[in-house]
């Protein structure tokens, strides 16, 4: 049997050489050893704190800014008390603290271990105090008749505002306005700053099951005060999504915004409101298997290193037909996308539902790899995270490998959630795959792939958001500053982003072998700094002029 801990692709390159290990069952193994994952979720203290939890909904944050990032976890409490065996009921969502040492902490903070139909969760700092608050989105019902009352209160508590005071949340929902808080089935969270103000604003997203959608842009007022702008802003109310993924696509500086499902695009114009272009309408048009083939997660990365960010878009179907949209450059002000999954070497359909995804270069070689909330899962349980290597582009494309075998009919588990993030701080990037069905268990991944250089970028905002959400960050060879032969990556600070997902607002870059970088970092107001010769494998913070 495999321990915990032990790495899966090692025992499945024993067995390809013929070692003798003492297996009873053969294992399938990870094609390429470079990226490899170890569950560690009872080593980190996770195990029995999460049993029975029906998690929905994961997030990243340093709530007490000691530089190790903590983990909030957050499920639906509304199902008969059996269906949470081996707990006696629902479980209350729950903040774990980073201990530094590989192990995390249940924290008892009552404010946060709400019952409810928890959706989505991010940690984002609304008064720039270099604290991070936490907005927890929970799909309401209009009304429950449900027993007993823990399930009923599940059923109609509202998406609520926790303001981090250091040592404690407090709930803020109070006094933030019937923005943030008006019940729905509400879906995702959107972080962005769309007026340019240096508050974050947050992006409500209803998902269209149930009563009519009503999904929002809530400005930021200060002192934790939203109010709507939907309508303003040039954004219609009606529209409906699972996920969203924001970024500068037209290079104005402003925030442009998909949402996934409806599978729109709304981009800024130089007014400070946002337009639909017919073109990427019609490009990225979803044409449904059934009425459960769902668009659900997305976000946007560099995947062939063009200095442009592309759309990946994961699918909450049984038989997944995950998307890749290759970015071929701005018209008139307008992001121009076409489909290359195929070209690219991504599964015309999966075995399951695969809803989140992410862009991170697990094997710090250089080349963004692209991970679906999906797994491979062995006869003894363990599970390898359904991550597609970046092999590099070959005429333009982006080409990637799945880490084991996969055909259309290859046995795979789902996670609904599943942020990634360096939780132990070795530069290699981890993944929490919050678990949903009986039988299975939210899981910490911690990351063990080869050594590969690597560099950590975040932004502290002054004139724009303290998180330095928006930011664009470019690394090149060190010497090839600005050169588009020497670009080694673009990321866009974000977070929220995929499906029912929070991620700490930093740029992960893999490096592979070089042996130190330029930096270039383009703030919200289109102005840049460099910091040239960076040394790799840290943490390097830019500060705002």
């Amino acid at each position: 049997m495999v321990q915990p801990g032990m790495t899966i692709t090692w025992i499945g390159m024993c067995l390809a050489l013929g070692v003798i290990v003492g297996l009873t069952q053969p294992t399938v193994f990870t094609r390429d050893p470079a990226i490899q994952f170890d569950d560690v979720t009872p080593q980190a203290g996770l195990g029995g704190a999460l049993d029975g939890m029906m998690a929905h909904a994961a997030a990243w944050g340093d709530v007490d800014g000691d530089g190790d990032i903590d983990l909030y976890v957050g499920g639906f409490s509304d199902r008969p008390d059996k269906d949470y065996r081996p707990a006696k009921g629902p479980v209350s969502n729950r903040l774990f603290r980073n201990q530094a040492d590989g192990r995390f902490e249940a924290t008892r903070s009552p404010a946060l271990e709400m019952y409810g139909r928890t959706s989505h969760a991010v940690f984002v700092d609304l008064n720039n105090d270099s604290r991070p608050d936490l907005y927890v989105a929970n799909n309401t019902r209009s009304s429950s008749s449900v027993n007993p009352q823990v399930q009923r209160e599940a059923q109609l508590r509202r998406s609520a505002l926790f303001r981090n005071e250091g040592d404690t949340f407090v709930d803020a929902s109070a006094g933030s306005g019937t923005c943030l808080t008006a019940p729905g089935p509400t879906r995702s969270i959107g972080v962005l700053d769309y007026d340019a103000d240096g508050l974050l604003d947050l992006l409500v997203l209803d998902d269209r099951f149930g009563s009519t959608p009503h999904s929002r842009l809530c400005r930021n007022l200060g002192d934790f005060r939203f109010e709507d702008v939907t309508s303003k802003a040039g954004l219609p109310g009606d529209i409906f999504g699972l996920g969203l993924a924001i970024a500068d696509l037209n290079d104005d500086g402003r925030p442009d915004i998909f949402v996934s499902h409806s599978n729109r695009l709304f981009v800024s114009t130089s007014n400070g409101t946002y337009v639909e272009p017919e073109g990427p309408r019609k490009a990225l048009a979803w044409r449904p298997l059934d009425p459960e083939d769902w668009p659900a997660g997305a976000a946007f990365g560099d995947l062939n290193r063009d200095g442009r960010l592309d759309l990946i878009v994961g699918i909450h179907h049984e038989h997944a037909r995950n998307r890749v949209y290759l970015n071929a450059g701005v018209e008139r002000g307008v992001p121009v996308f076409r489909n290359v999954s195929t070209e690219t070497g991504i599964p015309a359909r999966l075995s399951a539902k695969s809803p989140h995804v992410e862009v991170q270069d697990f094997d710090n070689d250089g080349w963004p790899d692209l991970y679906f909330s999906a797994a491979w899962q062995d006869a003894d349980g363990g599970v390898t995270p359904l991550v597609f290597r970046n092999l590099g582009v070959r005429a333009g494309l982006p080409r990637f490998e799945p880490l084991r075998q996969l055909l259309e009919n290859t046995p795979l588990v789902y996670f609904p959630a599943g942020p990634s993030g360096d939780y132990d701080g070795d530069g290699r990037v981890d993944l929490f795959m919050a678990n949903w069905f009986a039988g299975n268990h939210s899981r910490l991944m911690r990351n063990v792939s080869q050594a590969n250089r690597w560099l950590e970028v975040s932004v502290r905002g002054r004139a724009m958001n303290r998180m330095g959400i928006g930011a664009k960050v470019r690394v090149y060879r060190a010497g090839e500053l600005d050169r588009k032969e020497g670009l080694l990556g673009l990321q866009e600070i974000s977070s929220g982003y995929g499906f029912s997902s929070g991620q700490v607002p930093v740029a992960h870059f893999g490096l592979g072998n070089e042996p130190s970088v330029d930096v270039s970092v383009e703030f919200s107001n289109r102005r840049r700094t460099a910091v040239k010769q960076v040394e790799i494998d840290r943490r390097l913070t830019v500060t705002e002029p």
